[in-house]
């Protein structure tokens, strides 16, 4: 199966959704390889590997280093490697930053949380021959405390400065946008007035994709707080749990190592 293309991902639209989950390590990367569409190297991994409280501490190393492990494991599907908080405050910074982590990686994408405050830094990276992905609704880096998190686009405000901005950033070149936690309606919306895909996450089956973070939908923290829009496929937190045990029983009934695993 040869990887797929950024041609192949734009004739999905309307036909065929987009599929997209993250992965931080070499082993979800090999899993997802060729399952999904596109492999997101989230900043996520702050709150998900390293137990912050938000995704502000991740910083570009971090994402460099599991970018690399993912990217170089990655053979069909098409990577995206998400631009650490600070790291694109002005177009020079950004067009640095996103140069030194995609040499770094060799990822296809790289991807920026977005506001109109920032269109013009999307449209001087595209221009540089990046491959910018914008990333709308609620914007993560922006909360210090996600428990004040809260959807986006409910009155015709909201929507029509959503959809404003999703058409300002297909015109600043921008490949695709991930639309999170925009109510349904304005993502269908944003959705129909744009011919790049939406990806969504929290912002309904409107979206022409889905992303998803892969520790939320396999349970492998059971403490990490699940918003509304995760749904659990299998609860390997529990598998886990019951593995550790059996080793510990048998370690302590001196049943392991038996012959067999020992030289």
């Amino acid at each position: 199966m040869p990887k797929i293309s950024y041609k192949k991902i734009l004739l999905k639209k309307n036909k065929e959704p987009i599929t997209c989950l993250t992965a931080y390590s070499k082993p979800l990367a090999n899993i997802l390889d060729g399952n999904v569409d596109l492999v997101l190297v989230g900043d996520s991994l702050g709150t998900t590997l390293y137990g912050m409280k938000n995704t502000r501490s991740v910083n570009l190393e971090m994402m460099k280093n599991h970018g690399k492990a993912v990217v170089s494991n990655t053979k069909k599907s098409m990577t995206i490697i998400d631009m650490p908080y600070k790291t694109y405050r002005n177009k020079k910074e950004a067009l640095k930053n996103a140069l030194d982590i995609l040499t770094y990686t060799k990822a296809d994408f790289v991807k920026i949380e977005t506001d109109h405050k920032n269109v013009a830094i999307v449209k001087y990276l595209t221009e540089n021959k990046i491959k910018v992905v914008s990333h709308i609704g609620v914007t993560p880096q922006k909360f210090s405390d996600f428990s004040k998190i809260k959807s986006v686009g409910k009155n015709s405000n909201e929507s029509n400065h959503l959809i404003k901005l999703a058409k300002k950033l297909e015109d600043a070149g921008t490949k695709l946008i991930v639309l999170e936690c925009i109510e349904m309606n304005t993502a269908k919306k944003i959705t129909n007035k744009l011919t790049i895909p939406t990806i969504g996450i929290g912002a309904s089956n409107f979206c022409d994709g889905q992303v998803l973070v892969t520790d939320d939908i396999i349970n492998l923290d059971s403490n990490n707080y699940k918003p509304k829009f995760i749904k659990t496929y299998i609860d390997v937190n529990k598998d886990v749990i019951n593995a550790v045990k059996s080793f510990v029983k048998d370690v302590k009934n001196k049943k392991f190592p038996s012959k067999k695993y020992s030289y």
